[in-house]
């Protein structure tokens, strides 16, 4: 039998558990389909490169860095709100990422899950909760508090160890938070990054994870 080092795993959620990823790029493409697309596809390709990156610095890239207009906070907020409201339900309807579902159902007694997010929080609840995913986790965290700062959280109120845990993500961002947070890594191959071109596990989906375990 598989000694497995691991008592916990924390996931990443566009991409890793929901195929959502597109839904969220179009997102950006309907909440400002009233601007010039070029500048909208220079945003899109900013969040493909950056995926994990809370919406509200992909807004603010989008005015300060794109448009070179100045943005408050609440103006930041505002648009975020109307993100939400595009692409929450499309959400809770997507394809489950294959294998994680089973995944969830099989090893629930074997591990302790949780997720960390770049999405909304509360709108990140509110989609696990719709789904009937929410009682698998712990945890679930999101933005606007940054992905690392929420692993050392995470950690540090549920008394997990590091070397006994595990995040799961698809971006660069996510590799990058887990170094952080000195956590192994397995990237999830959603089209995102090559990981193949990395030096860590990767799965093609869920269904093979706990062959990498």
């Amino acid at each position: 039998m598989k000694i497995v080092k691991y008592q916990n795993i924390i996931f990443d959620f566009d991409g890793v558990l929901v195929e959502s990823n597109e839904i969220r790029f179009n997102g950006f493409r309907k909440l400002f389909k009233s601007y010039p697309q070029d500048q909208v596809g220079r945003l899109v390709g900013y969040a493909k490169a950056n995926g994990g990156v809370s919406r509200y610095k992909k807004i603010a890239y989008f005015f300060s860095e794109i448009r070179q207009e100045p943005i408050s906070d609440l103006s930041i907020k505002k648009w975020a709100d109307q993100y939400s409201n595009l692409v929450e339900q499309e959400i809770v309807e997507a394809q489950s990422v294959k294998g994680s579902l089973e995944f969830l159902e099989k090893f629930v007694d074997h591990f302790d899950f949780a997720i960390v997010s770049g999405s909304d929080q509360t709108e990140l609840r509110s989609i696990c909760k719709k789904r009937k995913i929410d009682h698998f986790f712990k945890s679930i965290l999101g933005s606007p508090i940054e992905k690392k700062e929420n692993i050392a959280a995470l950690l540090s109120d549920l008394n997990w160890q590091h070397n006994k845990s595990l995040y799961v993500g698809d971006s660069n961002n996510d590799l990058e938070a887990a170094k952080a947070n000195d956590l192994d890594f397995v990237g999830r191959c959603s089209g995102l990054v090559d990981w193949k071109s990395f030096d860590t596990r990767h799965v093609l989906d869920l269904s093979s994870l706990h062959e990498v375990l």
